[in-house]
């Protein structure tokens, strides 16, 4: 949700009142969202390991320029009423899950490796090979996005 402070505190960040403020720099706006502290349970376990081991793929800077690229395209293009992506990771995150539940006995986001990726040629190797694969929505001119992860 967009903020709007009084007497000019455009620039804060941090928590207050149950509620965590921050500043989102492509949107130019301060943002708010409702403090919540995560309850151990199975499922957050699960989410936190796959988060966890997405993080030590350390895909290359040019993977996430092709993604950054998505992103803008993707915000331009989509449908009315649909929710933008605001970071790269968004639309990382949903193409991973989208392999995952594709090729539901081959992947485990727990367990995936890029030794893996590469060795199974995977779709989420590129950009352009997921959304040939049809893990994310096509755009005009996907073609370019062919760098590696």
């Amino acid at each position: 949700m967009k903020v709007q402070f009084k007497k000019g505190l455009s620039g804060y960040s941090g928590t207050s009142d149950g509620a965590v403020y921050y500043y989102h720099p492509r949107l130019k706006k301060c943002l708010v969202r409702e403090y919540v502290i995560p309850q151990n349970k199975a499922n957050t376990d699960r989410t936190r390991s796959i988060m966890a081991n997405l993080k030590l793929l350390e895909p290359s800077e040019a993977y996430k320029a092709d993604f950054r690229n998505y992103l803008l395209a993707y915000n331009a293009d989509r449908v009315l009423g649909e929710k933008p992506l605001l970071a790269w990771t968004n639309a990382f995150m949903r193409m991973m899950h989208a392999l995952q539940k594709a090729m539901s006995g081959q992947v485990d986001l727990k367990t995936i490796t890029r030794q893996q990726i590469f060795d199974q040629n995977l779709p989420c190797k590129t950009l352009k090979d997921a959304i040939e694969y049809g893990l994310l929505p096509a755009l005009k001119g996907y073609g370019q996005w062919d760098n590696e992860i």
